[in-house]
């Protein structure tokens, strides 16, 4: 069984996870899923920057690359606005629940861009 299939499809079906969990903190008022949802975004950073320096060691293409590393940006600033939304920063709402949805986009780009690459390689 290959690895970055397996990590990619997880951080896909856990972004989506997210999104439903955060949308239902924020408009539900369910807040005793803040424990759940912070715990899978925390998993999720790990599994995203591991693909990241897997991506980065490999022989991926640069556009393989660079949409992991803008991915594990965004995966960053999503817990830092995470974490300021704990702290009661109430205006980053929205734009937490924005880049979440990025998030989701992104890891379907890049893993469209993995499997491009990874069938390119296969024939030449």
């Amino acid at each position: 069984m290959k690895t970055v299939p397996v990590l990619g499809t997880l951080v896909l079906i856990g972004a989506i996870i997210q999104v439903g969990l955060g949308l239902q903190i924020s408009w539900a008022s369910m807040d005793s899923l803040i424990p759940v949802h912070m715990i899978i975004g925390i998993a999720g950073l790990v599994l995203v920057l591991a693909l990241t320096v897997i991506a980065v060691k490999a022989k991926a293409a640069t556009s393989v690359k660079a949409a992991m590393v803008v991915l594990l940006i965004l995966v960053f600033v999503q817990v830092g606005m995470g974490m300021q939304l704990l702290g009661g920063a109430d205006q980053f709402a929205i734009m937490h629940e924005t880049n979440g949805i990025l998030i989701v986009l992104l890891s379907l780009v890049a893993g469209g861009l993995t499997m491009m690459n990874a069938r390119r390689q296969k024939t030449t």
